[in-house]
């Protein structure tokens, strides 16, 4: 069995970045607490955990007098509440998710309703929910925004996307509000909030898969990245998206001369180590 990686995959420079930041601030204050995962994967949880950090949530008394903000973000009224217990407040926001922060929060300013291509219910897209200061709408189906009356749809309307979502499936989403819902004239203002990581670990994972037996996806199951990347290839060949080596079933893999590897955004070096290990041991 020959196996072969994609040219991009695993960790990516926000999630490193959070990584790097909380274990150089635990040994400043010896254990630490974020508010919520850092990022989607359990592996690199229990890691984390292992040295003193670990997730808790706003229900919860925040012990300590420091507090991580994960890499999804948070809304701004979780932040004014930070603030004013004045605890140390380590930010490891992703620079992309704080982008889009922004952009939403200039959007609401400027009195635009705001559309979010994305999974309502997700930690992302929850705090961008928040900068919208209530004039925001999460989905990522565009028939839910028409309407019957076209005189009742706002007069200007922003449209960004979570971060980790497709770049095809944000783009035929524009087209699909553009020509429905917020057609008769109104002012539409997209922003394209895609993580350029995300995108390439995708392009690759396609490259991939479009010339292997298999593919075997790497990441979290919550994750939202990697559930996008295992979409992309599960659209090409046949693939599998595993959190750990243990999951590997060796029958799946039976007659199968050629596999291809990818990982999300939040899955650790370590992963993916075991994984390939473990397919080297077929």
């Amino acid at each position: 069995m020959e196996v072969e990686k994609a040219c991009e995959l695993g960790l990516c420079y926000g999630v490193r970045r959070a990584v790097d930041m909380v274990l150089d601030a635990v040994q400043t204050h010896g254990t630490l607490h974020t508010l919520g995962p850092l990022a989607h994967n359990r592996t690199l949880l229990r890691q984390l955990e292992s040295r003193g950090i670990t997730r808790i949530d706003l229900s919860t008394t925040i012990p300590g007098p420091a507090v991580v903000i994960p890499t999804h973000g948070v809304t701004p009224d979780v932040l004014r509440y930070l603030r004013d217990t004045g605890r140390v407040i380590i930010d490891t926001t992703c620079p992309n998710v704080a982008r889009a922060q922004q952009i939403v929060a200039e959007m609401a300013y400027e009195g635009l309703t705001i559309v979010i291509f994305g999974d309502s219910e997700h930690t992302e897209v929850r705090g961008l929910l928040g900068w919208t200061e209530g004039r925001g709408i999460a989905t990522t189906d565009a028939s839910s925004l028409s309407v019957d009356d076209p005189s009742s749809i706002p007069a200007a309307v922003g449209i960004i996307a979570q971060t980790t979502q497709r770049a095809e499936d944000f783009a035929l989403f524009v087209q699909q509000v553009c020509s429905t819902a917020f057609a008769g004239g109104h002012g539409v203002r997209v922003v394209n909030t895609l993580c350029d990581a995300t995108r390439r670990r995708q392009l690759a994972a396609a490259t991939l898969a479009r010339v292997v037996d298999a593919m075997i996806v790497i990441g979290g199951r919550d994750s939202a990245n990697t559930q996008r990347l295992a979409e992309t290839c599960s659209r090409i060949v046949e693939t599998y998206l595993v959190e750990t080596a243990e999951e590997i079933d060796d029958a799946l893999l039976r007659g199968k001369i050629r596999i291809g590897l990818a990982a999300g955004a939040s899955t650790p070096d370590s992963s993916i180590e075991q994984v390939e290990r473990r397919l080297r041991e077929i």
